[in-house]
């Protein structure tokens, strides 16, 4: 096996569909070049033309050998063609679109040249000519005969066959000496001149992956499972006039909402959408954008557009949270659906603590629709989930995600752990703030944090507003139904024993979750520990 630089891909490119032709190779060159080669992935460069101009550019492989030399490697996937009528090279997806590329092998010439400068300007580069070259793999083509390609001769090229079943050899015939006289002779770069590759293209920037992309990684991946999930949960709830349905936290309740509430407007049905919670309102109302069809509201908004007059009758009505409905607020429902309507309404039993499922569905008479796939979560948030949820069973089959943080502090210094905390992130680690959500108990505690954000010069909003670019401070209660790619809660130690605003609170979090505050022994410190996570003192 080669030395892989880096040494495995990471999430966000392996999920890139763009980049699947550059995953091939990278499998290809680890799997038949022996630990005697170095190979670097996706290696950046930068430099000035002639005219003091900027010009930048990227080597997608360099394959170093410290006796044979180093080769710098253009991919291009895809159908690739060349005119020479005009000079442009193409490239043909799978799905038969025409893409205009770059002459590969003269990207491959720039970033020889280029990172040449580089390695001449470093420390422990050799004196003596190194022997470089530079080729183009064409993963997914093969010539139909022996001409040449856009100018070049075939030898310059690996095709689709050749990276199958010959990539060593025409690796190392690429490095094969061709001298002519002693005095030109052409040496390898040797092991000082590996070392100097490592030290100055090895330790970029670029090569170390940012958490956020891992988690941008993880979240895509379960986007992926959501798609046919909800698509399956879509045609499944159409076969019914009436439907509860049923599910945990993280199941894809409101996503399925949304997709019905455009499905039916779209076929000119006119449709309801309301909750309990503004904040969801507002929620629903940016994924929806503006519909004539569809009238999104909350329940007491309901109310009082019925107690106004005449109810407007709807060809569906749609409500999420349903848990949270209160029992004689169900007339209101029902008096706004047209007869022979649909009625659909999503149901978290995990928060339903004064009723079960079935009585909802026999007040409604209704067909119950359980959906059992957790499609927000990582696997490692969801096991911190698991020991708060008492519902149905639920199966978690995304990304495992990073370990959930537990920061035990004092009550006291919570809002200003959660201040470093945030600083970190965003500072730190170069997360965008929109992709932070604080949760608390109260809304003194989020003014509070929202007051120190600001203070650091960061921003902040809350759930209803979502201000873009602001991190979200709000409190548990009103973020349900909502999401995070990250969720830093601040819990007091009586949140941490409520076992509904726990749920509530981990279950927000996509892809990172981190607790700060006095939560030892509650029921929320206790469900980190048992789910797994890392501590830290406060």
């Amino acid at each position: 096996m080669a030395v892989m630089w880096p040494r495995k891909l990471p999430e966000w490119v392996v999920q890139d569909p763009r980049r699947a032709a550059e995953r091939a190779v990278y499998e290809r060159l680890d799997l038949v070049l022996g630990d005697e080669w170095s190979v670097y992935y996706s290696r950046p460069w930068w430099g000035l033309n002639k005219t003091g101009g900027e010009i930048d550019g990227e080597a997608d492989f360099i394959v170093g050998h410290a006796d044979r030399g180093v080769l710098f490697l253009e991919v291009k996937g895809g159908l690739v063609g060349h005119d020479p009528l005009t000079s442009k090279w193409t490239s043909r997806d799978r799905l038969g679109v025409r893409h205009n590329i770059k002459d590969p092998m003269q990207q491959a010439v720039k970033s020889k040249h280029e990172l040449l400068k580089k390695f001449q300007a470093a420390r422990g580069w050799p004196s003596q000519r190194v022997r470089l070259r530079h080729g183009v793999i064409l993963p997914d083509s093969d010539p139909e005969g022996n001409e040449r390609v856009g100018g070049y001769e075939q030898e310059l090229f690996c095709f689709s066959t050749g990276l199958r079943d010959r990539l060593r050899t025409w690796v190392v015939q690429r490095l094969a000496s061709h001298d002519a006289d002693a005095r030109d002779r052409e040496v390898g770069p040797g092991s000082a001149g590996i070392a100097t590759i490592d030290s100055t293209i090895a330790a970029p920037a670029r090569l170390k992956v940012p958490l956020y992309r891992q988690l941008e990684g993880d979240v895509a991946q379960q986007d992926t499972l959501l798609t046919g999930a909800q698509l399956q949960a879509v045609v499944f709830i159409d076969a019914f006039p009436r439907v509860v349905v049923e599910g945990g936290a993280g199941t894809g309740k409101t996503i399925v909402a949304c997709e019905l509430a455009v499905r039916y407007a779209e076929s000119t049905r006119s449709v309801l959408l309301c909750c309990l919670s503004e904040a969801l309102v507002a929620s629903l109302m940016r994924r929806i954008g503006e519909h004539p069809n569809v009238a999104v509201m909350t329940v007491s908004e309901l109310r009082s557009t019925v107690g106004r007059g005449a109810p407007k009758h709807f060809d569906a009505v749609i409500v999420d949270e349903g848990q949270d409905v209160d029992w004689p607020d169900w007339d209101l429902v029902e008096r706004c659906l047209s007869p022979g309507g649909l009625l659909r309404v999503l149901f978290d039993s995990n928060q339903a603590v004064y009723r079960a499922r079935a009585d909802l569905e026999t007040r409604l008479q209704a067909k119950g629709v359980p959906l059992h796939l957790n499609l927000r979560n990582t696997r490692r948030i969801a096991s911190v989930t698991e020991p708060l949820y008492q519902g149905p069973l639920i199966h978690c089959s995304g990304a495992e995600g990073q370990l959930p943080l537990l920061l035990e502090t004092e009550a006291s210094a919570t809002p200003e752990r959660v201040l470093a905390t945030v600083s970190e992130l965003v500072k730190g680690l170069s997360f965008a703030q929109a992709d932070l959500a604080v949760l608390v108990a109260d809304d003194q505690a989020a003014s509070d944090i929202r007051s120190r954000l600001v203070a650091a010069k960061l921003s902040a909003t809350d759930a209803i507003a979502r201000t873009p670019g602001a991190v979200m401070v709000d409190t548990i209660s009103r973020f349900k139904g909502l999401e995070s790619l990250v969720v830093i809660v601040a819990a007091d130690r009586l949140t941490a024993n409520n076992l509904e605003l726990s749920y509530v609170a981990v279950s927000r979090a996509r892809a990172l979750l981190v607790v700060i505050g006095p939560v030892a022994g509650t029921r929320l410190g206790t469900a980190m520990l048992t789910g797994g996570c890392e501590q830290m003192g406060g």
